[in-house]
């Protein structure tokens, strides 16, 4: 309803800009800055309702009980698992909650849903994690190799890591960059503290006065060997202590911070 009543607004200011636009066009005693606020106030109403359109056509649905919202009108269980849900497809399944019934997607990680505002997900251990001895580079590597990407290690800097990532979400959505991280020893008691990322996709900023995407945007020659130019993103995980410590979990987080570009 609110999303319809943004729309009808939008539509009743763009009417009122057209009148006065037309108004400024054919009165020959009309300044020529009246005609000219009366075009822009007719681009900001055509603007309101791009948005407007764009928010009624969102689709909200929960997953874990938080709240998230696409535009897309499929899914798979395994994007939402990853994306929506912070969790790991190899570990995890969905299953959906409809009143008392719940529809398991378990095997099924890859056969497309069909999105309506109201769904509610809930994403499910397939069983007890296994404890693994790898620890810092290695347990990364696994755990992105796991996810479907391909690291590499620098040369003589085995800490560094870096890998083609696709962007998926945002304003850089369909582009391809380049992710490197810096692997802490005891990985995954503490997690890399930021990406860095190739190309330059942010102004430097070195300042972390500035909320996310500006502020905390640093030169980074730490990747320098394999080419391009880099820059290192001040973005630690908030609430690492809170959450399951994986790859997948680190990896939910970059995925936000491309999302909120």
């Amino acid at each position: 309803m609110e999303n319809t009543e943004e729309l009808l607004q939008a539509e009743a200011h763009l009417k009122r800009a057209e009148v006065a636009l037309e108004t400024a066009m054919h009165d020959e005693d009309a300044a020529p800055v009246a005609e000219k606020e009366a075009l822009t106030d007719v681009r900001e109403a055509m603007e309101e309702i791009q948005e407007a359109e764009h928010h009624k056509h969102e689709i909200h649905f929960t997953v874990d009980a938080e709240p998230h919202n696409t535009d897309k009108r499929e899914l798979t269980p395994n994007q939402i698992i990853r994306k929506y849900g912070g969790k790991d497809p190899a570990t995890h399944y969905l299953v959906q909650i409809k009143g008392k019934d719940k529809i398991s997607y378990e095997g099924r990680g890859d056969e497309e849903i069909k999105m309506h505002d109201g769904m509610h997900f809930q994403v499910v251990s397939k069983g007890p994690t296994p404890v693994s001895d790898e620890k810092g580079t290695a347990a990364f590597i696994s755990g992105l190799a796991a996810l479907g990407y391909s690291p590499q290690v620098l040369n003589n800097m085995p800490d560094h890591i870096f890998f083609n990532y696709p962007v998926e979400v945002g304003r850089f959505n369909g582009q391809t960059v380049r992710l490197g991280f810096v692997v802490p020893p005891d990985f995954p008691t503490i997690p890399p503290g930021g990406p860095h990322v190739s190309p330059h996709i942010q102004p430097i900023h070195i300042q972390g006065d500035l909320p996310h995407p500006h502020g905390g945007v640093h030169q980074s020659n730490d990747f320098r060997q394999v080419g391009g130019d880099w820059q290192y993103w001040s973005r630690p995980c908030p609430d690492w202590a809170e959450r399951k410590k994986t790859v997948a979990s680190y990896m939910a987080h970059i995925w936000r911070l491309w999302e909120t570009q």
